[in-house]
């Protein structure tokens, strides 16, 4: 698997480094992740995916090559963001631990409102843009599918027809949350996001 490297972000005095693959998701390498967690070396992490063997699976972990401090690349083992919060399950409880799963589970409105990019309307710009990823373009606005649909006081949720489209709804906030913990501006984040799923002519509605 193809990795590049694409944000950096302090936690806890930690650099911690975004990792992304051609699909657009984000990892976490095991030295960095038992760094955030508070493990004095990397190895509290490979225990634990000694003892549960499931957390080697494409779900929450892959192998990938990375290039290390001598210049090589070495295999090295990348957590999903599945793969982060079930780490944070499975780990001894700490303080450390603690303050690291309120940084990658809070809420898409306080992570828009504490965003080093925050901007007028920027909850609108969200909105606007989970609008259009959840209905593949269909509609670039809340308001305009407010419109479209006849239901002029409606929140995005209650607009949703299917399950499917529920769970990618939250599937989308998770990843904005997360990308907009880590640094990334709207701009980022919509081309992180939008590639080949947003038609071209819409993305400069966001």
């Amino acid at each position: 698997m193809n990795l590049q490297l694409v944000n950096q972000e302090l936690f806890n005095g930690i650099t911690c480094d975004v990792w992304r693959n051609d699909n657009h998701e984000i990892f976490m390498t095991t030295e960095q992740l038992a760094q955030c967690i508070g493990y004095q070396t990397r190895y509290g992490i490979t225990k634990l995916v000694q003892k549960n063997k499931y957390l080697k699976n494409r779900e929450f972990s892959v192998s990938a090559k990375l290039a290390h401090g001598d210049g090589k690349q070495y295999d090295t083992r990348v957590f999903t963001f599945e793969g982060i919060k079930e780490i944070l399950f499975l780990a001894p409880k700490s303080e450390t631990a603690r303050k690291f799963r309120e940084w990658t589970r809070r809420e898409l409105s306080t992570a828009i409102s504490e965003s080093p990019h925050f901007e007028k309307n920027y909850h609108v710009i969200f909105a606007d843009m989970l609008t259009a990823l959840v209905t593949n373009g269909k509609y670039k606005s809340v308001r305009g599918m407010r419109k479209a649909l006849g239901r002029p006081n409606a929140k995005l949720k209650q607009m949703l027809d299917s399950p499917k489209e529920l769970q990618l709804l939250q599937t989308y906030e998770s990843s904005i949350t997360n990308l907009l913990d880590l640094g990334f501006d709207r701009h980022q984040i919509k081309v992180f996001l939008t590639k080949e799923k947003v038609p071209t002519d819409q993305s400069k509605d966001f």
